[in-house]
């Protein structure tokens, strides 16, 4: 069993940090739980060996970020890949924008950007959008459970950052550096918290809060902080990736850790249902606190999703 948490850098694509991954903990079987645009840095969680099974039960947790938001323009694919498209005149205030901000708690859905993976008539959705045809995305559900205005600058501004009891945050002193894409140009931009939930694209946020503002804005630069429980500063850079650093499964999961006795842990290796009264989804360990399944229970027993050891 393997995860880990990786600090992505900028312009590398989760794919390629998925290669990277892979030469350095010598296998193949690598993969993530979330990816990050090649503009975007900060924390991706990566899973090798038999923690590849564990995607299903990760990829959906909330996520936070950092977000660069620049106005007054905006690009084909929302963020500072560019070209600028379009231009429009900037005539609002730190007060405008921080009344406009709650509006995004009460979203349920969002027109994905045109430049994503979503697939279109068997093909992704950027690949229509490079070759130049039309394409009309319909609205998907999107959730915002935390938005925070942290800076309004006149320009793109590499803040650094921390992290704080209530996330991380633009740092007073010392702190992380922040790499931002080069700048397309002086516009004024707003560094924003964001916690939002599976699917929400921050790109679409960028191109929303523009439209709220009634001008055009983009991503100019992005960094993940957390996924689920686990926070940025459990990551490590993808050259010092290792098995050593693995994180522990029990910690990550989203569900109550149940500890098993040996007979009760045998029972669970041979998939029998263990009459636990338990409800939803439970994460079962050994005496070690070894990963051993995932269960879900309805009140009376626990029925076995998925077993992660083959003996205790």
């Amino acid at each position: 069993m393997a995860l880990y948490a990786v600090d992505k850098p900028l312009h590398l694509t989760s794919h390629d940090a998925v290669e990277e991954a892979r030469k350095r903990l010598n296998t193949r079987r690598v993969g993530h739980t979330g990816t990050l645009d090649p503009l975007a840095t900060g924390l991706l969680l990566l899973v090798s060996e038999e923690s590849t099974k564990l995607v299903p039960f990760l990829s959906g947790e909330e996520k936070e970020y950092l977000a660069w938001v620049s106005f007054g323009a905006t690009t084909p694919t929302l963020d500072a890949e560019g070209p600028i498209s379009e231009e429009a005149p900037v005539r609002f205030d730190r007060k405008d924008l921080e009344s406009v901000l709650p509006s995004f708690l009460e979203v349920k859905e969002q027109v994905p950007p045109l430049f994503s993976a979503i697939k279109v008539g068997g093909k992704r959705a950027y690949e229509v959008a490079r070759e130049g045809k039309a394409l009309e995305l319909p609205p998907r559900p999107a959730r915002y459970l935390e938005v925070e205005l942290l800076a309004l600058d006149p320009v793109p501004t590499p803040h650094p950052i921390a992290p704080s009891a209530r996330g991380w945050r633009l740092a007073e002193k010392g702190g992380r550096k922040v790499e931002l894409p080069k700048p397309l140009g002086p516009y004024p931009t707003a560094v924003i918290r964001l916690v939002v939930g599976p699917g929400t694209y921050v790109r679409a946020f960028a191109r929303d809060l523009g439209e709220r503002l009634k001008t055009k804005a983009f991503l100019s630069g992005l960094v993940r902080t957390r996924i689920g429980k686990v926070g940025l500063e459990r990551a490590v850079k993808l050259s010092e990736l290792s098995p050593e650093k693995a994180l522990p499964e029990p910690d990550i999961l989203p569900f109550p850790v149940v500890e098993l006795s040996h007979t009760e842990a045998r029972r669970v290796l041979e998939g029998v249902p263990l009459p636990i009264p338990a409800l939803g989804y439970v994460t079962l360990v050994d005496s070690r606190r070894r990963l051993l399944a995932i269960a879900e229970g309805d009140g009376f027993k626990l029925k076995i999703k998925r077993v992660f050891r083959k003996e205790v």
